[in-house]
């Protein structure tokens, strides 16, 4: 009993610690697992804090006002990519495989990051009377929201604790942001809060983030402000494919929602953003698998080909267990769902679910491949594949949104996926000489199916009693079809490096 206490007691510390350099280097399996179990517990707290938010704010701002939002939040995040542009990701593999620089890459990265993000702020500012509608307030939405880009440079610090595998303390601070915004759109709620009322709330709550993840960051870290700066060109010449490749991923992520706003109209924008903002929050489950396997990747991948290969597979099996059931409740659901969280003014949404779900099992995949791409020098391979997905994604939108509104957008979105990841991970695994092996991926298919058919027979006893039921028949699935077993958990639990 003592010890459990005692265990109890050091819980805090060793979620919240802040690691060290080099952590990537020596973590064994049980590191990785439990990196990437706390990420996937905070994102559930996360998922459901931002279901809950989604649905007040569509329902305070009605269609057009919550597309007005949708679409001017597309806008500026297309921007706000331009503070990043692949020296993130650079930076993470950099001070995974060279952690006694670690805090010369770190501080390349924050100052880079902070001169892009000024240049930012002026590249945007002037687009938007350009190129933005000024409906229903939509410039003065931007600007408001176009404070946020400079905040980039000093949010990039946290980057070192995904470097470390230390997702606690991160995780921490996300589902706090998470809380705080909750609670200010219950008051815009109650209060019935304009769109530029949230503007201004949503751009004063990551102000004060970003000063909390400076200061935390500062506390655990050394950053070598002075080498740093000499390494930015050394960053940027992993950094610049990189760039391109995140620009054009971005475009045809956030693009389709500009385009609606402006071909389709400020409702069939709001119909597109309630079923997106499923979406969005889900993608943050494959970056938590991918975070936590990038760093290891990364530093063993050129003295242990073997342990590579072994990465590569758990990755994609576990794409499969987390984006397949996903799938399967929203084919079945969708119209509960909707309907409980939007009202009958979304109802057209229902329909949208579905298709962008499948647009999420091919981005789950993407993610792995994406994450390849550096490690294997292959990312060149994924500009190009990338700037080709977004070409595409622009002229199936131009095409479809005219005569199908949202739905087009949507299937431009699942097209878009398909013809950036099937090349791009095709390319990494021959490169890594890879086959993987596809039963666990197949018995995980079944399982969904029968899910799916599952949940839609236990339909009429209400949306809840309905996927409860389908969450339990999963996890029993996983269980006793072997797709997860306990010996394995045991020998993942005793693994070291």
């Amino acid at each position: 009993m003592a010890h459990m206490i005692s265990q109890a007691r050091a819980l805090p510390r060793r979620i919240l610690g802040g690691g060290a350099a080099g952590d990537a280097g020596v973590a064994g399996g049980r590191r990785i697992v439990s990196n990437v179990a706390v990420q996937l517990v905070s994102r559930v707290i996360m998922m459901a804090l931002s279901v809950i938010t989604v649905s007040l704010a569509a329902r305070t701002l009605h269609p057009t006002g919550y597309g007005v939002w949708n679409g001017v939040s597309a806008f500026v995040g297309l921007f706000g990519v331009l503070t990043s542009l692949g020296f993130t990701t650079a930076a993470t593999q950099r001070m995974a495989a060279e952690p006694e620089r670690e805090g010369q890459w770190l501080g390349a990265l924050v100052v880079t990051r902070t001169c892009l993000s000024i240049v930012t702020v002026v590249i945007c500012a002037v687009c938007v009377p350009l190129f933005l509608s000024d409906a229903h307030d939509a410039h003065l939405v931007a600007f408001i929201m176009i404070a946020t880009i400079p905040l980039a440079g000093a949010a990039a610090l946290t980057t070192v604790f995904e470097t470390r595998l230390r997702a606690g303390l991160l995780s921490f601070l996300n589902v706090l942001q998470s809380l705080i915004w909750l609670a200010i759109v219950l008051g815009l709620a109650f209060t019935k809060g304009s769109v530029v009322a949230f503007a201004v709330a949503d751009t004063a709550l990551l102000v004060l983030m970003t000063a909390i993840q400076v200061s935390v960051t500062r506390r655990f870290a050394h950053v070598d402000w002075r080498a740093g700066m000499k390494l930015w060109r050394s960053l940027a010449r992993t950094a610049v494919p990189l760039a391109i490749a995140g620009l054009a991923i971005s475009i045809y992520w956030q693009l389709d929602s500009v385009l609606l706003l402006q071909l389709g109209g400020p409702r069939e924008s709001g119909l597109y953003g309630a079923a997106y903002g499923f979406l969005s929050p889900l993608t943050f489950l494959p970056a938590a698998v991918m975070t936590s396997l990038f760093p290891v990747m990364a530093a063993v991948h050129g003295r242990d080909p073997a342990r590579s290969r072994r990465l590569v597979q758990m990755g994609a099996d576990a794409m499969a267990v987390l984006a397949l059931p996903i799938l399967a409740g929203t084919i079945a659901l969708s119209g509960p769902i909707v309907h409980l969280l939007y009202g009958n003014e979304f109802q057209r949404a229902a329909g949208l679910l579905p298709i962008l779900m499948l647009a999420f099992v091919s981005i789950c995949y993407g993610s792995l491949a994406g994450y390849l791409a550096p490690v294997i020098g292959k990312q060149w391979r994924l500009a190009t594949f990338s700037a080709v997905g977004a070409v595409a994604n622009i002229a199936l939108n131009v095409l479809l949104i005219p005569p199908y509104g949202a739905y087009g957008s949507a299937w431009a979105t699942v097209a878009t996926e398909l013809l950036t990841m099937i090349p791009m991970l095709s390319t990494s695994l021959r490169t890594l000489r890879i086959r993987l092996v596809p039963w666990r991926m197949l018995r995980t298919l079944a399982l969904a199916a029968a899910m799916t058919g599952v949940m839609v027979l236990a339909r009429p006893l209400g949306l809840f009693p309905a996927g409860l039921i389908g969450v339990l028949f999963y996890v029993a699935g996983l269980l006793a079809l072997r797709i997860v077993n306990w010996q394995e958990l045991r020998a993942l639990r005793a693994l070291r490096a």
